[in-house]
């Protein structure tokens, strides 16, 4: 392979960008849906295309991405048909300008000052539901087109509704994927090219599916890769010039990236995952300002949009062109052939008028010219001298004429080499002064921050159901039939403490009290009547006579009877008293299952209640965050003394929950953990709340709350920004020399948005928040100005289970 092969002529346009400030990020963003969270992983357009990009990411998740989306071009076109199609290709048929409804000239000077490039600008995303999605494709077969056409034209509506100035003719870059005709390239490399596409405010999707089949059928991305390879003949210096000198004369709406369907079919991919979507966007410069990103994850569309500062001062912009571009996917709002019609032919019309009056000023002007002006005598004296050096050059002409026909292989390459190299001399004479000046920052400049030791607590966010402490079923403890029910004895009653919920039929049990009543008496009765015959019997009898002979066991016997008969009056008297049943503390009714006049067995469930006064939450907890509180166990299970235990004091908790805008809040403590990891490998700690009466919300069982809950608290830890920690455990800090120091530090914790340190950091390190492309020990930096504000901050420390 030839080392034209191997350098790759797609990234020197990219890094001659650099030297005028605009990076070359792209995005690709793993968002969790539950907290609509995006984990975001940058790559650089100067080794590899959006496609790429997101199979190199993929395949670090686990992803295969065996077989990557190909051309239909089985290999490029030869050098014969690509000199045709460069005499082929047409003029443009509209100047490549664009007005917009506002524009910020200032917008270098304010993002270099925050960020570092002039293009860097929020991302806003946007995804659907399966249903969503199938809405959409069926709206797309509805306008007859492809479902990426249908993105785009709703793309364009959107821009041209928000941003564009008034109706206008520009055009979008429409990049296409060369995959499978570029054997010397890898395929995760930069192998893309695209198309300009010729749009309007009001064009059909029709329209546009139409005109981009046409490109690709003529081979246009092909030539514009060509084009993109004139690096091999003008090098590094020459790129940089062609793009300072394009890049003040040519202006489009922006770039439309369609990535496909992911992940891909027939690979061995990893189960899904409800909660995961895959999202992602492009660069965008001031030439492209509007630039997107789009994929379709497990059927479910994504959209991400960014707009160049130039056009967008602020978020609010890009998402109200979100939601706009959101509305046209879901309404899919048809222009008629005749409001179409009438369009075009307003335009057609507005375009003569103005093109007739041009012409008939300039017949004009020339009538004038003529009648005033005699023949200039500088044509006198011209003229014969051209036709003189005509004759002179008319053989050599006529022998270079047969020696190019001759060697057409040397001489139609060469010509094309003659002809760029005069093209780059015009272009190198007629420059004009560049306003930015590569060399005004040599070095990268960075940001920092003074590291600073303190004391903290690390809390641990999870969330879970809430459940009563106290819940029951109420049974029967009698057979009878229901007499009657309490108001407040159905779902959802509420109900204190000792109030009647049930009365059962007790004509039966209080025939029974009488019956046990009666036995009673009658066992009282033989008592007597053994005690007045031991009595006389013991008159005749001597001291030595036995115990049956001085009625010992008549008497024992009678007093059993009574016993026996008082219990059996107890027990009567008691299921008496559970024909009425009563609450055994306050609270509310969850379910009932019976009715008046039901009968109803004993031990049957009559219903089910519980308590309002305390509420337990299962919260699950991951393994690694454990040890960042401290659990109220008591281990007293390997000890042989049974009163020999250790304990902590319960973590506090606070519950939290949000109703029509507004925060509720309940505090609690965790009072223990269940026995043993769940399925799912998480340590589920309980909770325990007490309801608040005053709180116009009160927790009930069932509600679904958020639980932040204290951990332990660290001694001199130093908590840094996410953005600060790098690879490996490696920070960037800033020496005296204002060079770059790269340092491993131990990591306690890795939040959300901080990361808690306990070693390899000392007070007053400057510590670097900038992020580069490239980190090398010792390098010269640039500090633009001391980032006090993260200093300032109250810092929301946060860890998620």
């Amino acid at each position: 392979m030839s080392s034209s092969q191997k350098k790759d002529y797609i990234a020197m346009w990219f890094q001659a960008r650099k030297a005028f400030g605009i990076g070359d990020r792209m995005n690709v963003g793993l968002l969790k849906k539950t907290t609509d969270e995006i984990n975001w992983f940058e790559f650089s357009h100067s080794e590899m295309d959006g496609l790429g990009g997101l199979t190199t990411i993929l395949r670090e998740h686990d992803y295969p991405c065996e077989n990557l989306p190909k051309t239909a071009d089985k290999f490029a076109p030869s050098h014969w048909q690509q000199i045709k199609m460069l005499f082929a290709g047409g003029k443009s048929k509209a100047p490549k300008m664009i007005r917009w409804k506002t524009t910020y000239p200032d917008y270098a000077a304010t993002n270099l000052a925050d960020t570092q490039y002039s293009n860097d600008a929020p991302i806003v995303n946007a995804y659907f539901t399966q249903s969503e999605t199938i809405e959409i494709k069926k709206r797309a077969r509805k306008h007859r087109v492809a479902l990426n056409i249908y993105l785009f034209w709703a793309l364009n509506r959107a821009i041209s509704e928000q941003l564009l100035a008034s109706q206008q003719d520009y055009y979008w870059l429409y990049p296409i994927n060369l995959r499978g005709a570029l054997p010397n390239i890898p395929e995760t490399g930069n192998c893309s090219s695209g198309i300009h596409v010729l749009l309007n405010n009001t064009i059909a999707a029709r329209d546009i599916q139409r005109q981009v089949k046409q490109q690709i059928k003529a081979k246009s991305h092909w030539q514009l890769w060509w084009q993109a390879h004139i690096g091999k003949i003008v090098g590094e210096n020459g790129v940089r010039r062609i793009y300072q000198y394009v890049s003040e004369r040519q202006f489009y709406a922006g770039s439309f990236s369609f990535l496909g369907s992911w992940p891909l079919k027939g690979d061995n991919n990893p189960p899904v995952n409800q909660d995961d979507m895959w999202v992602c966007c492009g660069i965008g410069t001031k030439n492209y300002p509007v630039s997107t990103g789009i994929l379709l994850w497990h059927e479910q569309l994504s959209l991400g949009l960014k707009l160049h500062p130039y056009v967008a001062d602020d978020i609010q912009t890009t998402q109200a062109t979100m939601q706009c571009w959101k509305q046209h996917l879901l309404q899919g709002d048809l222009l008629t052939p005749k409001k179409m019609a009438a369009t075009m032919i307003a335009e057609k019309d507005k375009i003569d008028a103005k093109n007739s009056t041009d012409e008939k000023s300039d017949k004009a002007s020339i009538a004038r010219l003529n009648s005033t002006k005699k023949t200039s005598k500088l044509k006198e004296v011209l003229v014969p001298k051209i036709q003189q050096t005509q004759m002179l050059l008319s053989p050599y002409w006529q022998q270079g004429k047969a020696l190019f026909s001759r060697h057409k292989k040397v001489s139609i390459p060469l010509s094309i080499i003659v002809f760029t190299f005069i093209c780059m001399a015009l272009l190198s004479a007629i420059r004009p002064q560049s306003q930015i000046s590569p060399e005004i920052n040599r070095f990268p400049s960075v940001r920092y921050m003074n590291v600073a030791f303190d004391d903290a607590v690390i809390p641990i966010f999870s969330r879970g159901i809430v459940t009563a402490k106290t819940q029951i079923n109420l049974n029967s403890e009698v057979t009878a039939r229901v007499k009657s029910v309490a108001d407040n004895f159905t779902a959802g009653g509420y109900f204190n403490a000792g109030d009647v919920l049930l009365s059962m039929d007790d004509e039966a049990y209080k025939l029974e009290v009488i019956k046990t009543q009666q036995a009673v008496d009658g066992a009282l009765l033989h008592l007597a009547e053994s005690k007045a015959k031991a009595h006389v019997a013991r008159r005749g009898v001597s001291s030595k006579a036995t115990s049956f002979a001085r009625h010992i066991p008549q008497i024992n016997d009678a007093k059993s009877r009574v016993k026996a008969a008082e219990a059996d009056l107890r027990l009567a008297n008691l299921k008496l008293d559970h024909t009425v049943i009563t609450a055994p503390f306050s609270g509310r009714v969850k379910a009932v299952s019976v009715g008046r006049g039901q009968l109803v067995n004993s031990g049957e469930v009559i219903g089910e209640i519980f308590s309002l006064d305390k509420m337990h939450v299962r919260l699950p907890v991951a393994d690694k965050y454990l040890t960042l509180m401290d659990l109220p166990q008591q281990i007293n299970a390997f000890v042989h003394d049974a009163n020999v235990a250790e304990s902590v004091e319960s973590p506090r908790v606070i519950l939290s929950v949000s109703v029509n805008n507004k925060r509720y809040q309940w505090q609690g403590t965790i009072t223990g953990t269940e026995g043993g990891l769940a399925e799912n490998r998480l340590q589920y700690v309980v909770a325990e709340v007490l309801n608040d009466p005053e709180q116009p919300l009160y927790l009930q069982p069932g509600r679904f709350v958020k639980a932040e809950i204290s951990g332990r608290e660290f001694e001199n830890i130093v908590i840094i920004p996410r953005l600060a920690l790098r690879n490996d455990n490696k920070v960037w800090l800033l020496d005296e020399q204002q060079r770059l120091q790269i340092v491993t530090v131990d990591v306690i914790h890795q939040g959300k948005n901080q990361v808690y340190i306990n070693a390899g950091l000392d007070e007053g390190d400057k510590l670097i928040l900038t992020p580069l492309d490239v980190a090398v020990n010792g390098m010269k930096l640039n500090v633009i100005r001391l980032d006090t504000g993260l200093q300032n901050v109250i810092v929301q420390h946060e860890v998620r289970s």
